[in-house]
């Protein structure tokens, strides 16, 4: 459902509203244009904005990805998500961005939740890898999402392609927060739903790469403050997983950062595994835009 749902994008070059007549190729007033590519994505990822020849995921992580996450083992996890956007739209039209949307299963999940609740809405899966916007694309077309329901971008988190004060809702799950770049896409009665990981997330995991394991975990409250975001809702989720071969395991492991810090020999460790029951602990935090932000320094939990 997207009826009276315009499209917010501008062109990453000069922040003109891009228009497109046919949905395949967009334009601004100032003549650049970007095609749609076949798979069904836009790139507005400038050249010159990357760090690198290709930035984000790579084919082996999307792969992964989406092998573990189609296996429904975080499902819970995606369906906290939409019920706490469910009852944050007050059943009124949404305009979301999924930031860091990877390979697009919580997007995607999102926006058929909504759907199926008789929400209108349009939701924006937006990453920097390429690999992952074309996986999300793929999926999208596989699972019989219409692309005026979701719109898939490669672009920066950090400078985000929309129209100033034009989403109803941001939605950052396991990803960097970039408060500064939401605060000016967001609506003054906008809101931001980030998840994180807890303090147990993953333990047993650990235990076996590591041989000391230091409990830490981030909460985005104190960073989100600093750029005027009020903490309204906050929800933990505590459950057990059962990985039932290496190649889950692995799969699980390429999504992590452990996959960069444990060293070779702790990786092959845990690959000898053929199951593992592993804890998840993730907390959704709810923000929406104060009046001003909080200039106290500090650093984030």
């Amino acid at each position: 459902m997207t009826d009276g749902l315009a499209s917010l994008l501008i062109c990453p070059v000069c922040q003109a509203p891009l228009s497109s007549d046919d949905n395949k190729h967009w334009y601004c007033a100032n003549n650049h244009s970007f095609d749609r590519a076949r798979q069904g994505y836009l790139n507005l990822l400038l050249a010159h904005k990357k760090r690198s020849k290709a930035p984000g995921d790579d084919a082996q992580m999307v792969a992964a990805r989406q092998r573990l996450l189609d296996s429904g083992v975080y499902q819970p996890i995606s369906d906290l998500l939409n019920n706490a956007v469910q009852q944050a739209s007050a059943n009124s039209p949404m305009q979301l961005c999924d930031v860091g949307c990877g390979e697009g299963y919580y997007t995607e999940r999102l926006a058929n939740h909504l759907t199926s609740n008789n929400i209108n809405n349009r939701c924006y899966g937006v990453d920097i890898s390429k690999e992952a916007v074309k996986s999300a694309a793929r999926r999208s077309k596989q699972s019989g999402l219409k692309s005026e329901q979701a719109e898939w971008l490669v672009a920066s988190g950090a400078a985000l392609p929309f129209q100033p004060q034009s989403l109803d809702a941001i939605t950052c799950l396991f990803t960097r927060l970039m408060p500064e770049g939401f605060r000016s896409v967001l609506k003054p009665s906008g809101t931001v739903f980030t998840i994180n990981t807890g303090l147990t997330h993953l333990r047993e995991m650990r235990d076996i790469l590591y041989p000391e394991v230091k409990d830490s975990c981030f909460n985005p409250t104190k960073v989100m403050s600093q750029h005027g975001f009020i903490c309204v809702n906050e929800q933990p989720l505590n459950y057990t997983i059962e990985l039932t071969s290496s190649q889950q395991i692995h799969d699980l492991l390429l999504m992590t950062p452990h996959v960069w810090k444990a060293n070779t020999e702790a990786r092959q460790r845990l690959l000898e595994h053929e199951q593992l029951s592993l804890s998840i602990d993730v907390v959704l935090h709810q923000f929406v835009l104060s009046e001003e932000p909080d200039d106290t320094n500090g650093e984030s939990a």
